[in-house]
């Protein structure tokens, strides 16, 4: 019995545990130092950037697709060196204009 309490307890403790760690919690445990809304809104435009990032070069394709490949690769290194959402403008020009060269 103790040990099914044990248990018990463990599952409710580890999934509230696992919600303390979200920015809206932290930001709250942490009201003088939280971000600035505007700043928010920016992480989390730059973190839609990054889906979109993921959408263009990994969409599941039958096929071997070397345009996304490409992109793939170049996303890595540009996203050291600019933010996610200019990095999803310059890759989804690269995709366009790669493909658009390829009908020709």
């Amino acid at each position: 019995m103790k040990k099914l309490l044990f248990a018990g307890l463990a599952v409710i403790s580890m999934q509230a545990w696992g919600t303390d760690f979200d920015y809206r919690t932290i930001a709250q445990r942490h009201s003088a130092s939280a971000l600035a809304d505007d700043t928010v809104a920016d992480a989390v435009m730059q973190g839609e950037c990054l889906v979109g990032l993921k959408e263009l070069n990994f969409k599941k394709k039958d096929n071997f697709d070397p345009v996304a490949e490409w992109t793939s690769f170049r996303s890595s290194s540009l996203l050291e060196q600019y933010p996610p959402c200019q990095v999803l403008i310059m890759m989804e020009v690269a995709q366009r204009q790669i493909r658009a060269g390829q009908t020709e």
